[in-house]
């Protein structure tokens, strides 16, 4: 095999560029509720048309991940991360020159909705070619910029919409989205994965085909045979629900405590309380289901029936402490989600089948999120003479839904998980023990599969 003579970048510099990164570039959604409340206020159109325009540009954070996959495979992970940023730049630039939503559909929705997803996956994969000891922790420190831009984002982006208005501030975004080519720059390839493309290219195209043509045709046989089974089916019925909830939150925040007197300034700070608990929740997720003797899929439904059952008496919090209360457990409960959902999915249709079982998952959530806008439609009401969502009846569905999320992920624990997925199951025989010992350690090893996705 050959060798490539390359200066790789130091690990410590990729750790830095790929956290900055996630705080520039893959964090917008968290902020996507702010931009919905300026589009009201500063473009003549109806909330189910301004739900349009941040359900797309959410959604497409999960839809779009195959295409960024294919930029890293092709090309390089830095080749990934500058494509993000340039497309992020044109998305959200264009999006500051116009002022009709249905050309933000495009610009802002879709355009710039893809450019996070390519920054993300450039990212992580980076890190993982990077670290062949340690890469649990520091796939941990990069994705942990995303919370740090929950906490930090919604005040500074109070303060652009003030200060330039929400044209100004897309144009910001954009050139925050355009440092991320700087830091993607920074992040050579090292020789692992040069050598690994050279290997690729170098095999012979028609064994190569055959060979695939064999594997594939098994591969196909034993997913179908794995995804086909009701409890899957049941896990994405669950992720679409909590993805439906999750978006209706995001969007509604701050329109949602700025009707109930809260100013802008204060708002933006309610929004900064999911950072600190999504920090905190993501920490103490990892902790929990570290010890096998707590069910992934019982902290899955405990954590969403909590958060349900707070959502649903969110009428009720009148006061601003309160309700920054509910802030934060609203980040804690929903920032370990995902790595509870890898690890349900790994139980539930084996390690073999990760990346086909995971991509359906987050293909239904990104239909989950792109529901939001349908569901605001049925709840539409005549306020004052004019058509506005009701506020109420729709974090009453949100809050129903995210119970309902944890309830069909419950269900899917009637059923001992598929074999030779799970690694907490209480093996019997010698035999059982030794493999269940194997997958321990490629327990490991999907960590890094999970982040890449």
């Amino acid at each position: 095999m050959q060798k490539f003579n390359i200066y790789p970048s130091p690990q410590w510099l990729i750790v830095l560029c790929g956290f900055v990164c996630c705080i520039l570039g893959t964090s917008i959604p968290d902020i996507s509720g702010i931009i919905h409340l300026e589009l009201l206020e500063n473009f003549y159109i109806t909330d189910v048309q301004a739900a349009w325009a941040g359900s797309i540009f959410n959604s497409m954070f999960m839809i779009s991940g195959p295409i960024g996959s294919l930029l890293t495979n092709t090309f390089s992970c830095r080749v990934c991360i500058i494509t993000g940023s340039v497309v992020g730049l044109v998305g959200f630039g264009l999006t500051s020159l116009t002022e009709n939503i249905y050309i933000m559909y495009v610009t802002y929705g879709l355009i710039a909705g893809t450019s996070q997803s390519l920054i993300y996956t450039g990212v992580l994969i980076s890190v993982g070619y990077y670290f062949d000891k340690g890469r649990s922790i520091a796939t941990g420190v990069v994705v942990n910029g995303c919370g740090v831009a929950m906490l930090a984002l919604p005040p500074i982006m109070h303060q652009c919409v003030s200060s330039f208005g929400i044209h100004g501030a897309f144009l910001l975004i954009g050139a925050a989205f355009f440092q991320c080519a700087v830091f993607g720059a920074l992040m050579r390839p090292n020789s692992v994965e040069m050598n690994s493309r050279k290997e690729k290219k170098t095999k012979n195209t028609e064994e190569l085909y055959d060979n695939q043509c064999v594997r594939l045709g098994n591969s196909i046989r034993n997913s179908l045979s794995e995804l086909g089974t009701v409890e899957f089916f049941l896990f994405c019925i669950s992720s679409f629900c909590w993805n439906v909830s999750f978006n209706i939150s995001i969007l509604y925040f701050p329109k949602y405590f700025k009707t109930n007197g809260v100013s802008k300034y204060d708002v933006s700070y309610l929004i900064s309380a999911t950072g600190i608990g999504n920090i905190c929740g993501r920490y103490l997720v990892g902790l929990a289901a570290s010890d096998r003797e707590i069910g992934s899929r019982l902290l899955y439904f405990g954590q969403f029936s909590l958060i349900g059952i707070f959502t649903l008496f969110l009428p009720f919090y009148k006061n601003y402490a309160i309700q920054f209360l509910y802030m934060t457990a609203f980040g804690m409960y929903t920032g370990g989600v995902w790595i509870l959902q890898t690890v349900i999915v790994v139980e539930l249709v084996s390690l073999s089948n990760l990346a086909s079982g995971f991509g359906i998952v987050m293909f239904c959530g990104g239909l989950g999120q792109l529901a939001v806008p349908l569901i605001a439609e049925i709840l539409e009401d005549n306020i004052d003479n004019v058509k506005d969502i009701d506020l109420s009846k729709a974090f009453a569905v949100s809050g129903s839904l995210y119970i309902l999320s944890a309830i069909l992920c419950a269900l899917t624990a009637r059923k001992p998980s598929s074999k030779c997925s799970s690694v907490t199951n209480v093996m019997l025989d010698d035999e059982n023990k030794t493999h269940n010992d194997i997958e321990l350690i490629g327990e490991l090893e999907m960590e890094l599969f999970i982040d890449k996705r």
